[in-house]
């Protein structure tokens, strides 16, 4: 079969490799669309916790293509979904309800061969069965949906407050549009793309700014004792550090975006202990697949607005220069026929 191999530190082929073997509880999946993530970059740049050489993609769908004597919920034919992250369910955080902190965590794409292939083998437990009426490219995108419903969890919004988002790129767009079904009051986005924050404006945002080094003075005058959260969903330190400043006190401060591993940003304790700050992390999902496609299943949340382009497998490099070159875009895809 036909897969994107990531060989090494910014290294990949499209080539032909072994097409995966299926386990008693596993089933092996067609794939149909794949996104790709700012983790895939940060997985080619070793900046994740991923070893060489990985087939990556992690958001996807697809068709069942066969299933392993075990399966029982799953048949070919069968259009398909999946949360990536395999849980142990017998550690000591999995017996917590801390899944995501899994002390033998895997994942596809991640830490085993993921759907930038024409075939991917996925644990029954991990599968979901796609709404009717969703598009393959459509339910591609409940993966990065589950992880902002997991964010907003996360960040404990209360009805009527407001929300500052850093980064409106498809996650942030995702941020937009779930916190405004969960209550938010007005959410303001802030990006250096005017394309992206006029998108923004047209899926509901209250107010957006371009980050053109005047965005703190324009936020101040909008909100001058700060919001009540404040997400970044950019992954860029310089960003995180800054956007710190406009938390409410009492507030919430998510770290949403993925920063590279060892990078760092400066925090006056003192602040955080004076203002009651509550700073959070929010690492993938925790069980918040099935809420995701029940969201894209009644409408809510349109993400065809945020696929701005797809490519072909073949194609991967210009997919890839699609996501690091145009500042422009959104929600890349690898779609097969």
């Amino acid at each position: 079969m036909l897969a994107c191999v990531f060989k090494a530190k910014n290294q990949w082929a499209v080539e032909e490799v072994a097409e995966p073997e299926c386990g008693p509880d596993e089933v092996i999946v067609r794939v149909k669309a794949c996104g790709i993530c700012g983790t895939d970059l940060h997985i080619l740049q070793a900046e994740y916790f991923s070893d060489f050489p990985i087939i990556a993609g992690h958001e996807f769908s697809g068709v069942v293509e066969r299933v392993g004597e075990k399966v029982t919920q799953f048949k070919p034919g069968d259009r398909v979904t999946a949360d990536p992250n395999i849980f142990c369910d017998r550690c000591y955080y999995c017996k917590i309800n801390k899944n995501n902190h899994c002390l033998n965590l895997e994942a596809v794409g991640v830490t085993r061969s993921g759907a930038f292939a024409e075939l991917v083998a996925v644990p029954e437990k991990c599968l979901f069965p796609i709404p009717e009426g969703l598009s393959f490219q459509e339910a591609a995108m409940a993966e990065p949906l589950a992880c902002v419903i997991y964010g907003i969890q996360r960040s404990n919004l209360r009805p009527g407050e407001r929300v500052l988002i850093f980064g409106a790129g498809p996650i942030g767009l995702l941020l937009l549009c779930a916190f405004q079904k969960s209550g938010a009051s007005l959410v303001t986005m802030v990006d250096v793309s005017e394309k992206k924050l006029n998108l923004a404006q047209e899926l509901g945002a209250h107010a957006v700014v371009v980050a053109d080094g005047r965005e703190g003075s324009r936020l101040r005058e909008m909100a001058p004792l700060g919001f009540e959260v404040v997400v970044d969903a950019t992954g860029i330190p310089a960003v995180q550090e800054k956007a710190l400043q406009f938390v409410q006190p009492d507030g919430t401060y998510l770290l949403f975006g993925v920063a590279p591993r060892g990078a760092l940003m400066k925090v006056e304790p003192y602040s955080i202990f004076k203002n009651d700050l509550r700073i959070v992390g929010s690492f993938a999902v925790k069980k918040t697949m099935q809420y995701s496609l029940n969201l894209l299943a009644s409408g809510a949340i349109p993400v065809n607005r945020l696929i701005s382009a797809s490519f072909t497998l073949n194609d991967f490099g210009l997919a890839l220069s699609e996501v690091l070159d145009n500042p422009d875009h959104l929600k890349v895809q690898i779609v097969f026929p």
